[in-house]
């Protein structure tokens, strides 16, 4: 009995490449298909797949999908009960993460394998397959959204899953969201109960540095530079620079910052200097506009991700120099 719908059409012993069961077979499994099923919470995402004349195998396996799906949907709200400690939630997602996160590489790995990448969609196995990564990337944003909060991990827009896991660019999207809204777990002040609010997403336009004196930061950001250059101070002055990442609003300043280092240094330096912002990640620094490498190409979101190691040139000297913003 198969357990999982979405490991077994991707395994290499037992995956969809290996059923050959001829169309009779399958008209049968779908006639006695169960299509019933609800969601625990309505879905802040939707997916708008190009829907085609199905076969019989083809809509036996889009079912399977859409109820194993459903169930995964149902499995992440599940997983955050309003009565459970922060550790908990913190606990889950991680569980949770790394899952979804797995399954969109193992999927890449298989479209590669099995040479089922979008250009062949007309055939049935590939249709199946395509389809089975757009409900994978579904689940990971709907976790994603609702819960980022209890992790630290990278936080994706649609179009960047998409460049950053299959190195795609969609002219019409499949996935769009169909809610604005954050799920938080609060506790009310004055009965004590914890309860699941939503709020409407507001961009952010600062980075959100927590601490008021910046004095502290630009010594790191000038010892950053003198040790790895964090920046070319041939182009960009070290008082642009720290003013940007403290900025209330950043869409107010037009300076340009240029590094000096290299791009994966640039991103492990974003990486540790996290903790002390509410909103330093890829997303924002490319939002800014401002950004750019040492060869004067426009920084990207999609482009720090790319980059992001845990060992980058001069580790320990980054390490030691962010330990003085404590």
């Amino acid at each position: 009995m198969i357990t999982d719908v979405f490991a077994s059409l991707i395994s290499i012993t037992k995956g969809l490449h290996r059923d050959n069961r001829p169309d009779r077979d399958f008209k049968e499994l779908v006639r006695n298909q169960n299509l019933k099923f609800q969601y625990k919470e309505a879905p802040l995402f939707t997916i708008e797949f190009a829907e085609r004349a199905l076969g019989d195998k083809r809509k036996y396996y889009k079912n399977l999908i859409d109820k194993e799906a459903n169930k995964k949907f149902n499995e992440i709200i599940s997983s955050f009960p309003i009565d459970a400690t922060e550790p908990e939630h913190i606990f889950n997602y991680k569980r949770l993460f790394s899952q979804h996160h797995s399954n969109l590489e193992r999927v890449k790995s298989y479209i590669d394998k099995y040479e089922h990448s979008r250009e062949s969609i007309r055939n049935e196995d590939t249709y199946v397959i395509q389809y089975l990564k757009a409900n994978m990337i579904w689940l990971y944003l709907e976790l994603q959204e609702r819960y980022a909060q209890y992790g630290n991990e990278d936080k994706f827009s649609v179009d960047e899953l998409y460049k950053y896991f299959f190195q795609e660019n969609l002219a019409q999207p499949e996935i769009i969201r169909i809610a604005t809204t954050e799920t938080k777990i609060t506790t009310d002040k004055k009965d004590g109960k914890k309860q699941k609010t939503k709020s409407q997403a507001v961009p952010k336009v600062s980075f959100g540095f927590k601490d008021r004196n910046t004095d502290t930061l630009e010594s790191v950001l000038k010892q950053l530079t003198i040790h790895i250059d964090l920046i070319d101070e041939q182009r960009t002055k070290l008082e642009d620079f720290t003013a940007l990442m403290t900025a209330k609003d950043f869409s107010e300043i037009n300076t340009p910052i240029y590094l000096g280092c290299e791009t994966t240094q640039f991103r492990y330096v974003l990486d540790t200097l996290k903790p002390y912002f509410t909103n330093l990640n890829p997303k924002s620094i490319e939002s800014t506009g401002l950004f750019y490498t040492k060869n004067t190409v426009a920084l990207t979101a999609n482009n720090l991700y790319k980059n992001k190691v845990y060992n980058p040139k001069s580790k320990t000297e980054i390490d030691n120099i962010i330990k003085n913003l404590q």
